[in-house]
């Protein structure tokens, strides 16, 4: 069935809306150009809330995988099997997961301008810097820009009872913690820019439904 400024006008009398200086073409222009525009900002939020949830569920990964490193390193019996078997393979995996993950971690949550991220990042290279000597006998140091390195060599060439000093002691399970409480965070925005999307999805077609040239 046809659309009529007819039908249009009747539709707008019974509303109560002025119709004299409105065409059924401008009337529909008019409409298509809000829809235009809400669906223009609808488009532009969710990608930036998809960006920020891919960004938070980066960051929760990497904080997960630190903690899983931490949490083994503080594990006494880790250490006990490697004195048993003379060997420190298993530890130096654990460290050098250990490392990778804590400066994935630390770039994640510098690439945010998150207040509560930057303080983040302040405590977990306090860890560091609390452990700096003891770290640095095993083979880790921190470099300028915060990031841990590790030195293989070193690492293979050290005793047990000084990995277990370095790396099993207050340090993980300080790391453990932190890195605990980042993944949790990070769950809690990804989860929140997803709820914003959808929030925006329903606004759009809230208001794209406001119009109704039937009466």
């Amino acid at each position: 069935m046809r659309i009529t400024t007819q039908m249009l006008h009747g539709s707008m009398k019974k509303a109560g809306l002025p119709i004299d200086s409105m065409s059924l073409l401008s009337c529909m222009n008019r409409n298509s150009t809000q829809k235009n525009g809400l669906l223009s900002a609808l488009e532009k939020n969710n990608a930036a809330s998809q960006t920020q949830k891919k960004s938070f569920e980066k960051l929760k990964g990497t904080a997960d995988e630190l903690q899983q490193a931490a949490d083994a390193l503080h594990s006494k019996e880790l250490f006990d099997q490697a004195r048993e078997e003379k060997d420190n393979k298993s530890v130096a995996e654990y460290a050098r997961s250990l490392v990778e993950h804590y400066n994935d971690t630390m770039k994640s949550l510098k690439n945010t301008s998150s207040p509560l991220h930057q303080y983040y990042r302040q405590m977990l290279s306090e860890a560091v810097k609390e452990n700096k000597e003891s770290l640095e006998s095993v083979g880790i140091t921190q470099e300028k820009d915060g990031s841990l390195k590790l030195d293989q060599n070193k690492m293979e060439a050290a005793g047990t009872d000084a990995l277990e000093q370095a790396l099993g002691g207050v340090f993980s399970e300080k790391l453990s913690f932190l890195a605990d409480r980042i993944a949790d965070n990070a769950k809690a925005n990804a989860d929140s820019a997803s709820n914003q999307y959808n929030a925006f999805g329903n606004h759009y077609f809230a208001q794209a439904n406001t119009y109704d040239f039937w009466g």
